[in-house]
Formats: C-alpha cells, structure tokens, sequence
C-alpha cells in the first residue's frame, strides 16, 4: 500500500516545493501545488554537504529519482537534476488528469521513501507528438499534428525577444521550435572545467526553452553542436551519461523531439557514439519521445542501429528526399537550406510533394517574404489530410503529393501546363498563389485527365484538386487513417532494373581525387523518362556506415575521408533510383580503393 504524508517538515516545505532557483530560473508551477495535464510541474529539494555519501556527487550519481503512478496506475520514473546552491529538481508531465501519487527514492535519507499525491486537472493540451500512420506524425490523443519548424540560436537571443518571436512565429502557424542545448559558441560555457554543467548556462536556456513549451510549441532539442561534440565530452560512457541524463532530466519533461548532435556526417566515430546517446535516452527518457540526429544530408544512414524513429534530411536536391522515401518507411523532416525568398519557395513545396514535413533557418525567417511563403504553406496545408498525403506521380508540369480518390496537391515549380491524371470523380480544383495566398478557384471539374495552365509565368503555382464534399463527409465517418499507407520493396533484379553503372568504369577507384560518375539508362520508355538517382558508399571496415556520395545520373564524387580509415579498403557503392512512376530500383556494385 502507498503511504500518504508530508515529504518534509512544515520548516523546510516551502524549499522542497520552490519552483525558483537562486539563478533566477524560469519558473514552473509546484507538482505538489497540482498540475494540469501534459504541462510540466516542479519538485524541488534542498540538501546539505553533510546529507550526500561520501565521494557522492549530486550531478554525477542518481541523487534522487521519483516515481509516479497514475490513476490508471501506469507508472513513470523520473530523474532528478542538480540545480546548483545545493537543489535537487524533478520535472515531470502527468498524462491525465485525476489523483496522482509518488514516491521518492533518494540517497538522502530523510527523502528517502517518501511519497504522496497531487491532484491533476484537464488542460485541453493534446499530448506529445509521436509517429504515426507510418511516415506522419499525432499527438497522445490521436489527433493529426502538421509539424512545421522554426529554428533559433536559444543564447543569442535575449529573453524579452525570444518570447516576441515565439509569438510571432505561433501566429505564423509554426507548431515546431528547433534549437541546440549544448551550444559551444556563445558567451556562456554549457559545462564547466569538470565537464558539469554551468548553472548560469542551463538558467539562461531554461527561460527560452519555458517560454517556448508554454505557447504549445514542440521543442525540437539537438543536444550537442559540433564544437561541443568535438570537445570528447560526449565520447566516453562515463561523461556522456550523466549529461544526457541530466539533459533528459532537465527537458524529457516538455513536449519534445530529441535530434542527437548537429552534423553526423563528419564526425569520427559518430556511429557508436549516436548509438550510445540513443541508449541513454531510450534508458532515461519515460515518455520515449521521438529520437534522430541531425545530418548535413540524410541520418538514414544510420537506420541499420535501430535506433531512430523518424529522420532528418538537409540536402538542397529535392531527389534524396524524393528517393529516399520510397526506400523508407519512418516520417522524414527536410532542413530548408534556402534563404532566398524564390529559392526558400522551391524547396519548401518540393519536400512537402517529396512527403516530408519542412523545419526552416533561423536566417530564412529573416526575410519577410520567407515568413509570409510559411504563412500561406501552413494554411494551404491545415485544410488537407497531410497524415495521409504520400507522392503522387501521375501528374507532368509539376511535383505532387495527394490521398487517393480524396484530394492532390500539385507544386509548379516552372509556370506552364499541369496535367493531373485522375479518378473519375468531381473535384473542386483551386489555384493558390504560394507567395501571397492569393487563391484563383477554377469551375468544377469531373474527369479523369485535368489539365490546365497556371494563372501567370511570372512565378511558380501551387495547384489544389480536393473532393470538398468527400473530405468532409471522411471527418465524420472516418478514423485517423482512411487507407494503409503505400510501402514498396525496391527491384533488385538486374534485368528488370532500367539502368546500369557506367562509371566509374571497372572495379578500381582512386579515393585521392575526384571520380567520375554516371549511370547508361538500359531502358526507355514512359516510366524512365524521369528518373531520380541517390548514389550511396559504404566502407564495411570503417563502421561508420554509409554515406550519400552523389545525386543525380552524372558527375563527379569523392570518397569521405571519415570513411578512409584504411589505405586500401572495399567500398560498397549502392545506386538508388525512383522513375517517373514512383518504382524504386537498386544497383550495386564493389570497387577496390587505391591511394
């Protein structure tokens, strides 16, 4: 049986329940004081010198942990963090409303084995968000969530503008924020000279990170940038949990997706040290959040550890996204790169028709225009079933995503004639201009080929093709999911494969210089009139897993020097492809390295 009693005496109990550190950190509502559903409340307990074992550290070693247990009786086990000026902190999240316990497990001892309850009241807040339906994302209670992110350097930016621009970027319909929390480039020092954390540090990122959890927004959290990573505190067991604990402890509370470290790519050994994080989170981490890292072009090279639950890809060719998703079956977010306002337009709308979901600079939001072109993308794209919309590819003029029989979304990146291939029924097709909003609807239409010129060449168009009259009667009588989502084995026969490796000619590779790439299209027709080509390698020896080395059909590449570790090794080269109708085909061949 549970026992239900004080956790202290009257003359400390308003230190066991302070919510604010010495630092002047963001302030949370006291657990004890009772919570609200999916928000984040606060324990805190004071200790003193004499209270810890001997050689023990409040950082280092699990000073304090709490359990708590539901009405329902589902249990959830969080870390405490050390705080600084001698404040152990627990942060958690209650899933429901009701009668919540907990119980205290603590090196302390006069916390030791204490428990009691708090009340919970609804909050009308959603949950957090997690996969599903594939490659989409919902929330706890089942709700499609549209995921759409903002980036911000969380410690270059004073408070009092954070929360201008939280709110600013709310009212832009972004549901996202994405920053580091081990950030080496600022004034303050995440860690100290014994590789703990600075208070100061960790005060300051907690007031913008608050702020942004308070708006309903979703962090999405790099824990380590390339300087940080490139500092080895990450490298060893022995300093790298404890940070991440800490970290998990500190922010695994919130709504929150976990990114891993900024660039994967080029780091030595980022293989098994992504592995290692990701041990560490899914040991510590109650709520199992979503987990990746973050890539210079795509963390799917790393889907072999499994690990990950959703990925993250940066390259400005919208062809890996486009191939990549055929090949994959997990939700994919592109990093915009862009920050000009036409270039930032194209490869906005090219990840949305590739079936990913966008996250945007800090630097892109700079512009005016870009805010604007997120501004009409987030409308256009509220008033979809966007947890259902996969590549459409019977369609010539433009890239399209679209829910079979339901509705398509068609981007033209070029101005000209748009052909749709559809089933025979009535649509209401609607031109939308993606740098104002401004919508131009066309009559009816009822057939099965729609096409049509786009209102003007002096930019790109977005074109809409909904059944209106469908789509809402889908809201009343349909669940989350109306059709399984598609997923397709790629063709490896090689005499059903519609191209071959041309170069690099011969099975031995010069991985010094620049090398020639291509591939001979075997067959042309229809289907091969369009093809995408993502060229990957991979150094079994070296264990950091693969690498894309190219895209597209011709030109030239190089071998990662990560990858190098051998003066002569076998590279594994992997050419994978979609065609014009959305087949996916792989081609595989061995070189031998030379110098």
């Amino acid at each position: 049986m549970l026992r239900y009693m004080r956790l202290v005496s009257p003359a400390i109990c308003g230190l066991l329940f302070c919510v604010t550190s010495c630092l002047g950190a963001a302030a949370l509502p006291a657990c004890a004081q009772g919570g609200k559903a999916f928000l984040p409340c606060e324990l805190s307990f004071d200790w003193k010198q004499s209270e810890l074992p001997s050689g023990a550290s409040p950082y280092r070693d699990e000073t304090l942990r709490v359990e708590f247990r539901s009405p329902q009786h589902s249990t959830y086990l969080i870390r405490g963090f050390s705080d600084g000026d001698h404040m152990l902190r627990v942060r958690f999240s209650p899933t429901q409303g009701g009668l919540w316990t907990y119980r205290v497990t603590s090196t302390i001892s006069r916390y030791d084995n204490q428990e009691s309850t708090f009340s919970v009241a609804e909050s009308g807040s959603p949950g957090f968000v997690g996969v599903a339906n594939v490659r989409h994302w919902w929330t706890t209670n089942k709700q499609p969530h549209l995921w759409v992110a903002a980036g911000i350097p969380f410690l270059d930016v004073d408070q009092s503008a954070m929360e201008t621009w939280l709110a600013a970027r709310k009212h832009d319909g972004f549901t996202h924020i994405r920053g580091t929390l081990l950030a080496s480039h600022g004034k303050l020092k995440p860690l100290d000279a014994n590789s703990e954390p600075n208070p100061a540090y960790f005060a300051d990122l907690d007031g913008k990170v608050l702020a942004a959890d308070q708006l309903g927004l979703t962090l999405d959290l790099i824990l380590a940038d390339n300087g940080v990573v490139a500092s080895g505190v990450l490298t060893d067991f022995a300093t790298r949990d404890p940070l991440v604990r800490y970290l998990v402890a500190r922010y695994g509370a919130l709504n929150v997706t976990w990114q891993g470290i900024q660039e994967f790519e080029d780091v030595q050994n980022s293989r098994p040290l992504l592995k290692g994080i990701a041990e560490s989170l899914n040991k510590y981490d109650t709520f199992h959040h979503p987990l990746s890292t973050g890539a210079r072009d795509t963390s799917s090279a790393l889907l072999p550890d499994g690990w990950m639950n959703y990925l993250i890809e940066a390259s400005p060719h919208p062809e890996l996204g486009a191939v990549e998703h055929q090949f994959t079956a997990l939700p994919e977010i592109h990093l915009v790169q862009a920050t000009t306002p036409d270039d930032f337009r194209h490869e906005l709308w090219n990840c949305t028709t590739n079936g990913e979901y966008p996250s945007v600079s800090y630097e892109a939001l700079q512009n005016s225009a870009n805010v604007k072109a997120v501004q009409v993308w987030a409308h256009v794209m509220a008033d979809t079933r966007h947890w259902e919309l996969e590549p459409y590819f019977d369609v010539d003029g433009a890239r399209a995503t679209g829910l079979n029989e339901v509705e398509y979304l068609a981007y033209a990146q070029t101005p000209g004639i748009v052909e749709v291939t559809l089933p025979k029924h009535k649509y209401n097709p609607v031109w939308v201009n993606p740098i104002s909003g401004e919508e131009i609807p066309l009559k009816n239409y009822k057939g099965e080929v729609f096409s049509h010129q786009t209102p003007n060449s002096a930019h790109d168009w977005v074109l809409q093709v909904p059944r209106e009259g469908h789509k809402e009667s889908m809201l009343r009588s349909y669940r989350f999911e109306s059709e399984d989502p598609p997923v397709q084995e790629p063709e490896l026969d090689a005499a059903k494969v519609p191209y071959q490796i041309a170069d690099p000619a011969g099975d031995v590779l010069n991985s010094a210089i620049p090398t020639l790439y291509g591939v001979k299209l075997t067959k042309k027709n229809r289907a091969t009139r369009q093809m995408q080509y993502v060229w990957w390698g991979e150094i079994v020896a070296s264990g950091e897993g693969a690498r894309v080395l190219a895209i597209g059909p011709s030109g030239t590449l190089t071998v990662p020097k990560v990858l190098l570790k051998q003066p002569s090794s076998t590279l594994n080269m992997r050419v994978l492809a979609i065609n014009a109708n959305g087949k996916a085909y792989e081609v595989d061949q061995v070189f031998r390295l030379e110098p």
